[in-house]
């Protein structure tokens, strides 16, 4: 097996504001992490440093007027016709930078999708990556560039044909709507119920339209969701649903997000789930690339895409990364925490709720889903 972890200090240079939840030194924290525990020095892994992607590739996700728009954007000085372009709102924030910052991180991505293939690479990972929400021609919910849409339509315009995963806790707007029509690539989002949170999309009646129908699967959950409501869904959806569209390449978000102790969401997953998840596609995929996304707890972020790199890279213990030594509460020099969450399960009323509404989700996307994919 070979793998690659592509990341740049450039982003260190930039900074959506001091306030803003959005914090990128996410990505820093978690390369530092997987630095002190010896995990980026296995001979089968590569460090790539990513350019920043062409600005005519940009074209292939986004309308030229919205990348002009951004680009202006790029002294960090606010122009009211940017509102236009969800430029300057809250959650999108004008700030010094904003259009190289999103030509790197995208170019991180579509880097890491083609040296997959190419490269003789079985998975390579993107920290910086996974801005779900953006249109192509609007910034929201903290996306200004869509690096998977513009991975996944150049992937798409080879022929390959693509499986992408989602487990952030936000349902995946942006690239839904850019690909519900598309029959060559499978949408799966795993996201708290949008009846609670942003978006307020992703419900699982959204199944795709004309040659798509079918191939969008939206798993919502509960806000209770923990561990074992998530791993029913998984087990009972993920693997035939691969099976029967038998992909070329996969896309997987590896938000932190759902975590029981992220402050903008409500589920009470820990990282384990993820990590189960990401050991099971890595006997699905031959080629795939897995991307940050969201998370807010900038410990819990770090730990959790440190445990998923090292059960993917093959570096996880039997004492479940508890041992690894490394240190990282508090500060990089006190405070000692294994990789993995304590289990935490939910209980009461909330959790059998949560749980029958996932049986019933279950048997919607079998019903309607799996007949339109082949499922046998």
């Amino acid at each position: 097996m070979k793998y690659g972890m592509i990341y740049s200090h450039e982003f260190n240079k930039f900074s959506y504001g001091h306030s803003h939840p959005f914090n990128l030194s996410r990505g820093e924290r978690f390369y530092q992490l997987l630095e002190r525990n010896q995990l980026l020095s296995n001979p089968e892994i590569d460090l790539l440093k990513p350019s920043p992607v062409a600005e005519e590739l940009l074209l292939v996700a986004h309308s030229p007027a919205y990348l002009k728009a951004l680009k202006d954007a790029d002294s960090g000085e606010f122009k009211i016709e940017m509102l236009k372009y969800g430029l300057g709102s809250q959650d999108c924030p004008v700030f010094s930078g904003v259009y190289q910052f999103c030509r790197l991180a995208a170019g991180a991505t579509f880097e890491a999708a083609f040296k997959a293939l190419d490269g003789g690479y079985n998975f390579i990972f993107n920290p910086v990556g996974g801005f779900h929400h953006c249109k192509r021609s609007f910034a929201e919910g903290f996306c200004y560039v869509n690096d998977i849409n513009l991975a996944a339509r150049l992937l798409l315009l080879q022929g390959y044909k693509v499986a992408y995963i989602d487990f952030d806790a936000h349902h995946a707007n942006g690239v839904q709507d850019e690909f519900y029509e598309d029959k060559n690539l499978l949408f799966i989002s795993f996201h708290e119920n949008g009846k609670y949170l942003y978006p307020g999309t992703g419900f699982e009646t959204e199944l795709g339209q004309g040659p798509g129908m079918g191939r969008k699967i939206n798993i919502p959950l509960e806000p209770a969701a923990d561990d074992e409501v998530f791993l029913y869904l998984y087990k009972e959806l993920i693997p035939p649903l691969l099976e029967a569209f038998q992909p070329d390449f996969g896309i997987v978000l590896f938000g932190a997000d759902p975590v029981l102790s992220d402050p903008l969401t409500h589920l009470h997953l820990t990282n384990n789930s993820l990590a189960e998840a990401a050991a099971d596609l890595k006997k699905r995929f031959k080629h795939w690339i897995g991307l940050g996304a969201g998370g807010y707890n900038l410990e819990a972020t770090a730990r959790t895409w440190a445990l998923v790199w090292a059960v993917l890279t093959e570096q996880d213990s039997e004492s479940d990364l508890s041992m690894l030594g490394g240190v990282f509460l508090g500060s990089s020099e006190t405070g000692v925490a294994g990789f993995r969450d304590l289990r935490s399960f939910s209980s009461g009323p909330e959790k059998e709720s949560a749980m029958d509404e996932a049986r019933r989700v279950a048997r919607y996307l079998k019903r309607e889903a799996f007949p339109r994919m082949g499922v046998k």
